[in-house]
């Protein structure tokens, strides 16, 4: 039996079908079609994504344009902030160059080199980064850094002049520094002198004037070394002197001057050692009463800076005075009552005093054994050496004198004479 052509029909297409899902390089199958459906998603698929890039950032490149619009591609850091820290490990940045604003694609940036970042304060532009490790993808620290060890990596030191908070002063001038790093190994200042610290919050004098800048160091168990530094002044100090005229001033008979020979200075506070003052560069002054009066200056600089002067018992070389001889020669011819001339001060015949403003006077003349001898109340009349008419032995007496100066001051002396023979 001959079959029909509709069974003829249903062969042909199985065998067909058989033949198309059988692999026969010479003939269009199944197999070829399926790798073109794959080639065509495989290059489409490239075209869309584009190329992963490699970038390296270069240690060379000193800074980068403040104008750059897309931030995504740089690392920022704070407008104004004089050294930012230094990043360990990878940096994340997201390139939109080639996939437009709809689409994000994250690359990953290797640095090969070590470099710094800081802040140009001028221009704003970045300067290149100091970085030891590759970045991570998580940021600018690897996983599970901690704070710590954040802050190791690279934070800048702060430097602080406390007690008193001030960088200018006059020599000799005090200053109290303070490392406020938060975390680091070791310190090091140096103080622009000569001289350094390891301590971490070190005093220090500066007794010289000048400009001095004190650097201070950190070091790192990663061997990094980052500074900071600070400028201080110091001032000269101004130098208080002055001289009084008369030199032998008798008081309150005279006006007394004074005269102002103090350097970088250029304001005076005088006091005058009886409650009255003055701002005068050379004041004059007159006082109501013999005394010894102490006597300061004290000078001021433009940047605040003192100094002072004291004259105590400025006014002991008055020219009030009353001195005696320690030995004499008594006229062997007979008493001649104490009266003394310049022809008998040439033989040295009277004990009596050389004095100046003697306004009061009481002299007595003793033993050694107390006995009193002679006694006059008359400056002008001394002793002759005799008592009772008869010339008393040669050998030491005590005299006592007391009285007063014009100016009221008081005055009470004692001191021994001997009385020698011809």
């Amino acid at each position: 039996m001959i079959p029909g052509d509709a069974v003829k029909a249903e062969l042909m297409r199985k065998v067909a079908r058989q033949e198309f899902s059988r692999f026969n390089p010479a003939r269009l199958n199944i197999y070829y079609i399926a790798g073109l459906l794959i080639a065509g998603i495989g290059i489409a698929v490239l075209l869309l994504s584009g190329p992963i890039n490699s970038v390296n950032i270069n240690p060379t490149i000193k800074s980068v344009s403040s104008n750059v619009t897309d931030t995504d591609n740089y690392i920022e850091l704070p407008v104004n902030q004089p050294v930012r820290r230094e990043a360990e490990k990878s940096i994340r940045v997201t390139d939109k160059s080639k996939m437009g604003n709809s689409v994000s694609r994250l690359k990953e940036i290797k640095v090969t080199e070590a470099s710094k970042v800081s802040l140009d304060r001028q221009n704003n532009s970045f300067l290149p980064v100091n970085i030891n490790k590759s970045l991570s993808k998580n940021g600018l620290y690897p996983e599970g850094t901690s704070e710590k060890q954040k802050l190791r990596s690279g934070t800048k030191p702060d430097l602080f002049m406390i007690e008193p908070n001030t960088s200018e002063g006059c020599a000799p001038f005090k200053l109290r520094f303070h490392n406020n790093t938060a975390f680091y190994d070791s310190c090091r200042w140096t103080f622009g002198d000569g001289g350094y610290s390891n301590e971490k919050d070190p005093e220090w004098i500066f007794d010289v004037e000048g400009e001095y800048k004190v650097v201070l160091q950190i070091f790192n168990h990663n061997g990094q070394n980052l500074s900071s530094f600070a400028t201080v002044t110091i001032h000269p100090k101004p130098r208080a002197h002055f001289e009084i005229t008369r030199v032998k001033a008798v008081l309150p008979d005279d006006e007394i001057h004074f005269l102002n020979y103090s350097v970088n200075a250029v304001r005076f506070s005088w006091n005058f050692g009886d409650g009255s003052t003055s701002e005068l560069f050379e004041p004059a002054h007159t006082y109501a009463k013999f005394n010894n009066y102490d006597i300061s200056l004290v000078v001021y600089s433009d940047w605040g800076c003192s100094d002072s002067l004291i004259v105590s018992n400025a006014f002991s070389g008055s020219e009030y005075f009353i001195d005696f001889p320690n030995a004499f020669i008594p006229n062997e011819q007979g008493p001649t009552g104490g009266y003394f001339s310049t022809k008998s001060d040439e033989s040295a015949q009277i004990f009596h005093p050389s004095y100046s403003g003697v306004a009061e006077y009481q002299l007595k003349i003793f033993s050694k054994l107390g006995i009193p001898i002679f006694e006059s109340v008359d400056v002008n009349l001394g002793w002759d050496g005799y008592n009772k008419g008869q010339l008393c032995e040669p050998g030491v007496y005590i005299w006592k004198v007391r009285g007063k100066y014009r100016n009221g001051e008081p005055f009470i002396k004692m001191g021994d004479v001997t009385l020698l023979k011809n």
